[in-house]
């Protein structure tokens, strides 16, 4: 049950002392020139990307068709993606109150996302069993992909099934009305300040995964934050649907309420996202090696759940203030992914949801 009086305790992401952590100053060595101008490289490209993102706003843009060459599709449509990155600039200038919820229903979302960045929605059962019903083939599909690939980690992008906008318009008009329906789409019209609909969808089944701790090659085991992060993406609200039953074990979200403030710093959400993008927040001993040959101001990350030590400020504040949605609570959650949060965390059961992307749709 959430408890309105916990709130994420500090006014910025975790910052984590590297050179004193055991994963990595404490085993790994110094690094050498040619080190330090690779891991630079990589963090500049890296900040490239993250950069493009916030500018460009990609989430809201169009997506190449499958199969299509990004890079190609990107230069022949270019007159159109301009085009929609002033109309986008140009609306959330003039927006203003414009989108304030016109219904109770989207007030009564709205006051808590703005105050903790997530908000619980309960959608009654015939809904749940209709969602159930349209997914149905989607969701076959993905447990026929899963029990190809058996040996998954709990965040993998293959625990999830991307729909194809185009090729599934009747799922997405049946969604963008369940989501108007509840009053999401208001809420989160009125949150981001531009009118928007569900961008991308996908069905997703989470199993128990159990390996060895990501730092076994120095004997560190897994920290009890792992898997929390931040997303790389912005401009965007969540909503994750359960389709049956979740408890503590089985994969609820956590979510700690007001960490989405702590995610305003420009510069810092560049940095942590950069390091994300460039493939530098990963836990494997090369990656670690070259993450912590960066300068140590930019030695952060949008991902840095596992590298939290449990002595941690920072660590016994996302424990102790984490909101875990079971169903018993919500059936479904609506939350800014700039907060801090998990999800699909699964150690016993299963979890079979729908996550939808909310974001300013095409023109």
């Amino acid at each position: 049950m959430r408890s309105e009086a916990k709130s994420y305790q500090f006014d910025q992401l975790p910052v984590i002392d590297y050179d004193k952590h055991p994963a990595y100053g404490r085993v790994l060595p110094m690094a050498q020139l040619g080190s330090r101008l690779k891991a630079v490289t990589y963090f500049a490209y890296g900040l490239v990307l993250a950069t493009a993102r916030r500018l460009i706003d990609v989430e809201n843009l169009p997506r190449p068709a499958a199969g299509e060459p990004k890079l190609g599709s990107v230069l022949r449509h270019l007159p159109v993606y301009l085009r929609l990155i002033m109309l986008q600039r140009l609306s959330r200038l003039a927006a203003g109150n414009a989108y304030q919820p016109k219904t109770e229903r989207g007030d009564n979302l709205l006051a808590p996302l703005q105050r903790d960045g997530v908000a619980g929605v309960r959608l009654p059962p015939d809904k749940l069993f209709e969602i159930r019903n349209l997914l149905a083939p989607q969701l076959k599909i993905l447990e026929q992909q899963l029990a190809l690939k058996p040996a998954l980690s709990a965040d993998a992008e293959e625990t999830r099934l991307w729909l194809d906008p185009a090729t599934n318009a009747e799922i997405y008009k049946a969604f963008n009305q369940t989501a108007a329906d509840l009053g999401v789409l208001e809420a989160a019209s009125a949150y981001l300040k531009r009118p928007v609909g569900v961008g991308q969808l996908a069905v997703q089944i989470n199993d128990p995964v159990e390996g060895p701790s990501e730092f076994a090659d120095v004997g560190v085991d897994s920290s009890a934050t792992k898997h929390f992060h931040i997303d790389t993406s912005g401009n965007l609200l969540k909503l994750v649907i359960y389709l049956g039953d979740v408890g503590p074990a089985n994969g609820p979200l956590a979510y700690v309420p007001g960490s989405q403030r702590a995610a305003k710093g420009i510069w810092d959400g560049l940095v942590r996202r950069a390091n994300d993008l460039a493939g530098l927040s990963s836990t494997t001993p090369s990656s670690r090696e070259l993450f912590f040959a960066l300068p140590e101001g930019w030695r952060r990350k949008a991902s840095f759940g596992a590298d939290l030590v449990v002595e941690n400020d920072y660590a016994r504040s996302i424990l102790d203030d984490q909101w875990r949605v079971t169903s018993d609570d919500e059936t479904a959650v609506l939350y800014d992914p700039n907060g801090i949060h998990r999800d699909g965390i699964v150690s016993t059961g299963r979890r079979v949801a729908v996550v939808l992307k909310l974001t300013e749709l095409p023109r």
